[in-house]
């Protein structure tokens, strides 16, 4: 692979559309040609594939003057990028829904947009003439802006949210890549690790304090919070209601996850600590594919759990699924879908299946269900959740997401979550607490991230690093306050 951009430079993002349509091993050189005058963007693009060239000549109208210089950038890319898909689709077929639009973040685009002044009608011509997005993803994409939207007015003056992290889960999944471990080797140290994070709450207590800032959203993910004990969150949530002002938190989430990790005790708990968001995630409620993957549950035990959720007083309740699990047809997928929706929590969150380095799946040749298979899956979502009155309002992307999609959360009016919104839009700043935590500290247009050890055994043996890093947050945002 050798890529040459001559004008202007967007390397992270043509490699990222290059992935999409080549191999690494195969034979390609790709010239990029970029020139800005008279008003008008000019790529040309010319593609060698063995012995073979395919080019593409594109131009674009567009007025730099008065733009700011994130959204010149954006367009400017955009054009390069789409210049060389043009080019590339030439030589292979790639199913690209949201055209070249590569951001994690594809609502954030559409506020941008909109803030520089460009109307509905405007911003959907963008989206379709500059990114060539589909008519199904900008409907999609406007919908989840206009609803962040009323969320982020409500962002109080002052406010931060808290994550706490905890990386413990029964079992690792296979397609997993986020920060747990497997209690069946990391289990003996959960207590030494719940005793240190009492203390992180306290000292997070301090800093806040110190700052004058106040909080408004909980969020208790990992891994599997509820691997931990009855007794061990109690402690947990306990600690939280004498360090931290309730009267003033809005939302306040506990991620139960796996069903064979929640038991009435914890729910009972749960309420007790505060918590008024629930999730009970089943990612497929086809068993088959739950064995494949290395989940521990039973359909049956979803719906069991959601039941005894319910008898125990939670009315917020989100439940995840995953779409393009291997060797899942879109029936089986739609089968999932409707079975959650007869539960009818308040939340869904459908996720597009994105393997990751860190992976099992990447090193098994299960099949991933293909891209247009995928998109299937979410138009069925889609059309779904708008006839149970369910409205999409935050949404991201990933690196290698099957077929170039999207996850996103559908909630009904007046349970959308402040949390998921927050941590999309990077409007409010987050203080991370236990492992595997990034704590993102918003200050305007600049944000500044601080990290937590990812293992267990690293939190707990350089725990004195971790409170330092609370102190560098106090440096941090207090320079900037009294700045």
């Amino acid at each position: 692979m050798l890529i040459v951009q001559n004008g202007y430079e967007c390397d992270y993002e043509m490699k990222l559309f290059y992935k999409l349509f080549f191999g690494e091993k195969e034979d390609v050189i790709v010239y990029s040609n970029f020139e800005y005058k008279n008003k008008t963007v000019n790529v040309y693009t010319e593609i060698i594939y063995g012995t073979d060239i395919y080019f593409d000549d594109y131009y674009y109208k567009f007025d730099t003057e008065n733009k700011k210089k994130q959204l010149i950038k954006k367009i400017f890319t955009a054009s390069c990028t789409k210049s060389f898909c043009h080019a590339a689709e030439k030589i292979k077929n790639v199913n690209l829904p949201w055209g070249v639009m590569c951001g994690i973040r594809p609502a954030k685009i559409v506020r941008s947009l909109s803030e520089e002044g460009y109307n509905r009608d405007e911003v959907r011509k963008i989206l379709k003439d500059v990114y060539e997005v589909s008519d199904e993803k900008i409907n999609l994409a406007i919908e989840v802006a206009e609803n962040e939207i009323k969320l982020l007015k409500e962002i109080g003056k002052n406010s931060i949210s808290v994550y706490i992290g905890i990386p413990f889960c029964p079992t690792r999944c296979l397609y997993c890549s986020f920060v747990s471990t497997d209690i069946r080797v990391s289990g003996k140290y959960m207590d030494e690790f719940v005793e240190k994070l009492l203390l992180e709450i306290d000292k997070t207590a301090e800093t806040v304090k110190k700052i004058g800032l106040y909080v408004e959203n909980i969020y208790i993910g990992g891994g599997t919070p509820t691997t931990l004990s009855a007794a061990q969150l109690t402690a947990i949530f306990e600690r939280l209601k004498k360090n931290f002002d309730f009267d003033r938190i809005k939302e306040f989430t506990l991620e139960a996850g796996r069903p064979d990790t929640i038991d009435k005790d914890k729910l009972i708990a749960a309420k007790k600590g505060g918590v008024n968001r629930i999730s009970i995630n089943p990612q497929t409620m086809n068993e088959v594919t739950l064995k494949k993957v290395g989940r521990k549950h039973t359909p049956d035990m979803v719906r069991n759990c959601f039941k005894e959720a319910r008898k125990v007083g939670f009315d917020n309740i989100n439940m995840d699924l995953i779409a393009g699990l291997p060797d899942e047809t879109v029936d089986m997928f739609k089968h999932s879908l409707d079975e959650v929706i007869k539960l009818d929590p308040e939340n869904i969150t459908v996720h597009s299946m994105a393997v990751k380095r860190a992976a099992s799946l990447r090193f098994t040749d299960m099949e991933l269900t293909k891209a247009k298979y995928m998109n299937e899956m979410l138009s069925y979502t889609q059309k779904r959740m708008k006839e149970t009155g369910r409205k999409p309002y935050y949404m991201y992307r990933q690196k290698n997401i099957s077929g170039n999609l999207e996850n996103v959360g559908y909630s009904k009016d007046g349970f959308m979550s402040a949390y998921n919104i927050n941590i999309m839009e990077e409007k409010q700043t987050i203080i991370a607490l236990g492992g595997g935590g990034s704590t993102k500290l918003v200050m305007g247009d600049r944000i500044e991230r601080i990290f937590n050890f990812k293992d267990p055994v690293e939190y707990i043996k350089r725990f004195d690093e971790i409170l330092e890093k609370k102190d560098e947050t106090v440096k941090i945002l207090g320079g900037e306050k009294n700045g």
